[in-house]
């Protein structure tokens, strides 16, 4: 790709002197060089998660099974249902969360991809925006407006935001 004179974030951040836009600085740097830019996901509290979806996994299992061979069978009738269910939504939530791991957020020039989800270009982007310190895009689809839950990222989500709405504004004015 060839370099391109322009940058999505001005001069001089709230700060006054630009601090809190450095991330989006390099981003818009690694833009204009390669045409790409990835957003990891944030790993450390997604493998905290992991891991305690997991222990809470084997200990349900274990109570399923613990309780109706030291307490017969009414503990196999009365207290093995709850765990089995506990242990079917701890599955469920190591499964989501072994998901969003995997889940990075590729923008460039043309478009923005969800690794996993879904890539859309920059004219069927609607917006992005920050829902509990997770980043959230809605797009046009064929069926009408979706939302790509983007999950936590390794950068903060408001900075992410301002500076895909930013890249959006200059790739479609181009």
């Amino acid at each position: 790709m060839n370099q391109q004179s322009w940058s999505a974030v001005p001069p001089r951040g709230p700060d006054g002197n630009g601090g809190s836009w450095a991330p989006l600085r390099e981003w818009d740097a690694e833009l204009q060089r390669s045409g790409r830019v990835v957003i990891r996901a944030a790993s450390r509290s997604r493998h905290i998660a992991i891991g305690l979806a997991a222990f809470s996994t084997a200990l349900c299992l274990c109570a399923a099974l613990g309780f109706p061979l030291a307490f017969g069978v009414s503990a196999l009738v009365f207290v093995t249902p709850p765990f089995l269910v506990c242990a079917a939504l701890s599955v469920v939530v190591l499964v989501q969360q072994i998901g969003y791991l995997r889940r990075h957020l590729v923008v460039t020039v043309h478009g923005i991809e969800v690794t996993g989800l879904a890539t859309v270009p920059w004219q069927n982007v609607l917006a992005a925006r920050v829902v509990v310190d997770a980043v959230q895009i809605t797009v046009v689809g064929r069926r009408g407006p979706r939302v790509l839950q983007v999950g936590t990222l390794q950068a903060p989500a408001a900075q992410v935001v301002a500076w895909l709405e930013t890249v959006q504004h200059h790739m479609l004015d181009r």
